[in-house]
């Protein structure tokens, strides 16, 4: 059984289907960091550093040695995110333009030349705002694909420690089962301690689990910031701002955790370390990122959570028997 993953990043999408299918596996993605990342935890696939807008299929017939017969893909979602403050502009704008959100359409040209039996394409749900989902259907029909499901997954309401809405594009209904999500401090749990303290448990470590350090400005900042009350705001729509360093409420569920964005303990005056959020975000300990640290929260907070992930390859095992 040969997978394909596009728009690969650290491998959060991979984590359902790398157990499952382990013949063959090709990871693509222009990132080397987060290729490094998905080389070190998947060491049984192969990895391919390059940009999918001009990459033939015949280039990726070789790499994976024959068609695939599943192709996930998480193309870039920042265009059409929320939180773009340009997110309101019509979709066929961005889509047929010049920026990275026309990489949506080389990921379904890929799938159209390499016809693999599923695919699942992962995106922020607002892709379907302002004409985006009839544009989706459009190009797909061009190719003869026409049983295209939007299936809506809000990936706290499935066991994901922290919100997530995504739209899942595939020629497969997922009905993925509920779960009950842990709270914060339930998530993130007792990790090593950080700073001084760590000079008393010398022998504790995990990894990625290392103190962001921050200008004394900033820690009077933090250390002013109540649950659930960011330091910092930035401008999403024309009339809208959003909250960024967001200290977490412990007894709730995480706010989504997002690449750019960072996030402070709930208790203490700190951001949480890229383990906290890779927690957050349904990973296990022994997942370890690997590069620069912000390129790790970017790593982190812009895959698809491992749980999630999971289930969507159950619902796949079950439709290819």
């Amino acid at each position: 059984m040969k997978v394909l993953d596009l728009f690969s990043g650290a491998g959060g999408f991979s984590s359902g289907f790398a157990l499952r299918y382990s013949d063959t596996h090709l990871a693509v993605d222009i990132d080397s960091f987060a290729l490094a990342t998905y080389a070190l935890n998947y060491p049984l696939a192969n990895t391919l550093q390059c940009d999918i807008g001009t990459t033939h299929s015949n280039g990726i017939l070789s790499e994976l040695g024959g068609e695939p017969d599943i192709i996930i893909a998480s193309p870039p979602c920042e265009e059409f995110s929320r939180a773009n403050p340009d997110s309101d502009t019509p979709a066929a704008e961005r889509i047929y333009g010049t920026g990275t959100a026309r990489l949506l359409l080389d990921t379904i040209r890929l799938i159209g030349d390499l016809m693999p039996k599923v695919f699942v394409v992962e995106n922020v749900a607002a892709l379907l705002h302002r004409g985006g989902g009839v544009i989706v259907r459009q190009e797909f029909e061009r190719l003869g694909i026409d049983n295209i499901q939007f299936n809506m997954v809000r990936a706290h309401q499935h066991g994901n420690p922290s919100k997530r809405l995504r739209v899942f594009i595939s020629n497969l209904k997922l009905n993925l089962p509920r779960g009950i999500p842990p709270r914060v401090m339930e998530a993130i749990g007792n990790p090593p301690p950080l700073g001084v303290d760590a000079l008393f448990s010398p022998g504790e470590h995990v990894a990625n689990h290392d103190l962001h350090p921050l200008t004394e400005d900033k820690m009077k900042r933090v250390r002013k910031t109540r649950w659930r009350h960011g330091v910092k705001h930035f401008r999403a729509l024309k009339r809208r701002t959003m909250p960024n360093w967001v200290r977490l409420s412990p007894d709730q569920v995480s706010t989504s955790i997002i690449g750019l964005s960072r996030y402070i303990h709930p208790f203490e005056d700190r951001l949480l370390t890229v383990r906290e959020h890779a927690r957050l975000m349904s990973y296990p300990d022994s997942f370890v990122f690997i590069g620069p640290t912000d390129n790790q929260y970017n790593q982190v907070g812009e895959s698809v959570p491992p749980l999630i992930s999971h289930l969507i390859a159950e619902e796949v095992q079950k439709h290819l028997g």
